[in-house]
């Protein structure tokens, strides 16, 4: 058993401050040492405690580096060293006030990668809280459950943007019955050669959810850790609360909600929601009810309809890649040539609504014949795109007076099959 030092070794720990003190910059001497407090010292150990866990992590991370020899040096030989968090008793302070938050240094921060910033490459980012908006009728479900799909099977979304890392999705359907979910999520699946029973899609049964209550935010935030998915899809959003959409305070509530459920849990979240009923020139600001929803958005997908074809607005509020050059090709490719974060940009995709009506007994689907987009009979449909365009975001003054230059307009191929 380790035997203590004599009482001296106080005066000791005051000669490893010293040594510290002339080693490294005075800031961080004051910062992250000064408030570290000696408890004793043995032939093994040398135990300190420290004000809260901050200290703890950085200490044991970076500290350690520098303790380890001024302690060898100091007490003669190497010694390991235990880090605790101070604690007062209660009897000594009854009422410690409240707990500060948790803070971490600049510096410790998670980086984010060009390689790992995706669960669905150029369409959705890893960690993303945003919306998919668009008017009634125009495949918003459908382009939902065909990322639910990507994201479990790792197949590429609408056949276009792959899926880096797939993992498992939690839906929550509130407008479709389970048998109707069922067979939506079938028809993609057989489109896509992936077996249905091993899509790791967990569907939320619940037959009410309200996410504007306590109650329900509990048991929905519980549900999201057990399952640890990659991404949550709830759809459409003015079923699951109550509140005012053009109230901002209680839409800022709810938003809240899901951006602390999002950094907590790190899974992504996707909302459904609707329009206006006369949409504004710009995608975001479509969206109904209060701006807040447009503002949250780390993520918007945008569905409209321009004349006989649909089309999907892709926006990203800061991606790790090259800015667009004006009026050059744009191509989002997964080598950047710079990992600087770029302004938000938009793509703009046709997307094309294909029948995949076939017997289940085929051992492979026929060709599928392309059809029109308001004569497809659901459930036996699966969504494909193209990119036509990209642009960047209009300026606060073209947005004011409704001007946006064509020349901001620039011809775009496919970003991932150029």
């Amino acid at each position: 058993m380790p035997s203590a030092l004599p009482d001296k070794s106080s005066h000791l720990w005051d000669r490893v401050l010293d040594i510290l003190r002339t080693q490294i910059h005075p800031q961080t001497f004051n910062t992250w040492f000064a408030p570290m407090t000696f408890q004793s010292c043995d032939d093994a150990t040398c135990a300190l405690t420290v004000p809260n866990a901050w200290f703890q992590d950085y200490l044991l991370d970076k500290g350690a580096k520098l303790l380890h020899p001024v302690i060898a040096e100091v007490f003669g030989a190497p010694r390991q060293i235990s880090i605790s968090i101070h604690t007062t008793e209660s009897t000594s302070s009854p009422n410690p006030g409240p707990a500060p938050f948790d803070v971490l240094p600049a510096c410790r921060l998670n980086a984010a990668t060009a390689q790992d910033q995706w669960l669905i490459e150029n369409l959705w980012m890893r960690d993303a809280v945003g919306i998919l908006g668009g008017p009634p009728r125009a495949y918003k479900s459908w382009l939902a459950l065909d990322m639910a799909v990507s994201v479990a099977s790792g197949t590429p979304c609408l056949g276009t943007f792959p899926v880096p890392r797939p993992g498992p999705v939690l839906l929550y359907a509130a407008e479709d019955s389970a048998s109707s979910l069922r067979a939506r999520l079938e028809s993609i699946t057989r489109a896509r050669h992936v077996a249905f029973d091993d899509l790791d899609v967990r569907v939320i049964t619940a037959d009410r959810l309200r996410l504007d209550q306590l109650d329900d935010q509990q048991r929905f935030q519980a549900t999201v850790a057990l399952h640890q998915p990659q991404i949550v899809i709830l759809d459409p959003l003015v079923r699951i609360h109550g509140a005012d959409e053009n109230a901002s305070n209680a839409v800022a509530a709810l938003l809240g909600f899901f951006r602390a459920l999002q950094r907590s849990t790190g899974a992504g979240i996707l909302l459904i929601h609707h329009s206006r009923k006369n949409p504004s020139s710009g995608s975001g600001y479509s969206l109904r009810g209060s701006s807040d929803f447009y503002a949250w958005t780390d993520c918007l997908l945008y569905l409209e309809r321009r004349r006989d074809q649909h089309q999907l607005v892709i926006e990203h509020r800061a991606i790790i890649a090259a800015r667009i050059p004006p009026l050059a090709p744009v191509t989002a490719c997964a080598d950047p040539p710079t990992s600087t974060p770029g302004p938000i940009v938009c793509y703009i995709w046709n997307v094309v609504a294909t029948n995949t009506s076939w017997s289940s007994s085929t051992a492979r689907p026929p060709p599928p014949a392309h059809s029109s987009l308001n004569s497809l009979p659901p459930p036996a449909m699966v969504l494909t795109c193209n990119c036509i365009r990209a642009h960047h975001p209009p300026t606060r003054h073209q947005r004011e007076n409704r001007t946006y230059p064509r020349t901001s307009w620039i011809s775009c191929p496919n970003p991932l099959n150029p």
